[in-house]
């Protein structure tokens, strides 16, 4: 009787969260495979701190979501989370681009506009 209610004491310390990574994210974290992870975290995590327990640095710049709703660092998850991270896309026509030293981003546009 007693390992069932260790047990229930263990569980009851632990929660479950599904996590989403996307593509910018696991270029970054070669190892994440493909599709939802599961992570077990203390009860009373953040994000933040699953964040750092998948190993992504706190200086990374990411968009999270728990549960369909954006999140902040600081927002706890609960057992059964689902929990998305994404980081800004990369490229684009910075300030020295050549599309836009020359304005051809106007012509662009102009041939996609209808």
């Amino acid at each position: 009787m007693s390992r069932l209610h260790d047990a229930a004491r263990t569980e009851a310390r632990t929660i479950g969260v599904s996590v989403i990574l996307s593509a910018g994210l696991r270029r970054l974290l070669p190892k994440s495979p493909d599709g939802p992870q599961r992570h077990t975290l203390a009860a009373g995590a953040t994000l933040g701190d699953l964040i750092a327990a998948i190993g992504i640095t706190a200086a990374t710049d990411l968009t999270a979501a728990v549960d369909g709703e954006l999140a902040e660092r600081d927002t706890p998850l609960r057992d059964g989370a689902e929990v998305m991270l994404l980081v800004a896309m990369e490229g684009g026509s910075g300030s020295g681009s050549r599309s836009r030293r020359r304005g051809d981003h106007k012509k662009c546009s102009e041939r996609l506009l209808p």
